[in-house]
């Protein structure tokens, strides 16, 4: 009996870590700086848009966030190059897109907070010089930039809200490393 006990006090523990684990998020190593992003969570909310946006994407011959592009950033890079992507999301993206549906309103509002929220941890590793800014990100950012501005301004929020699921797969596979 007291050894049940004991194994059903370990599967508790156990299983208490997980939840712990989900709840603070995922460590994620941007080359020497360190955040917490609960990209589990990111992609919740997104998966709850996605094939709105897809089937409303007009120009799905251009893509903005390449995956081949952003795999080829150096670690030391990704800290950088995340901080002005997720500034470009906020301060273009969300603030041009509209949508008749309240679902999607309300989840490009909290995608927007959480990245919001993420940019705070980010801009605490750039005070602290562990987010290095090299010219090869900064020219990565502006194609996405440039290639988005050709887009006409509903169409480029939609095709950017759309490609979510690329950034969320890249920064997942900071996980790991």
């Amino acid at each position: 009996m007291k050894d049940l006990f004991i194994i059903y006090s370990m599967f508790v523990c156990i299983m208490l870590c997980g939840l712990w684990d989900k709840a603070q998020g995922r460590r994620l190593h941007l080359g020497s700086c360190n955040v917490n992003i609960h990209t589990h969570e990111l992609r919740h909310h997104f998966q709850h848009i996605r094939h709105g946006m897809i089937s409303g994407d007009d120009h799905k011959g251009i893509r903005l966030l390449r995956k081949d592009v952003m795999n080829s950033l150096q670690a030391t890079e990704s800290c950088c190059f995340l901080k002005q992507l997720l500034h470009f999301y906020m301060d273009k993206v969300f603030i041009s897109y509209t949508s008749s549906q309240s679902l999607h309103h309300r989840t490009t509002s909290v995608l927007a907070n959480s990245f919001l929220s993420i940019t705070k941890d980010l801009r605490v590793c750039h005070a602290n010089a562990h987010c290095e800014c090299s010219e090869d990100a900064r020219l990565k950012l502006q194609g996405i930039q440039t290639t988005y501005d050709k887009l006409d301004q509903a169409a480029g929020a939609v095709k950017a809200i759309g490609e979510l699921d690329s950034l969320i797969e890249w920064l997942e596979s900071f996980q790991h490393h």
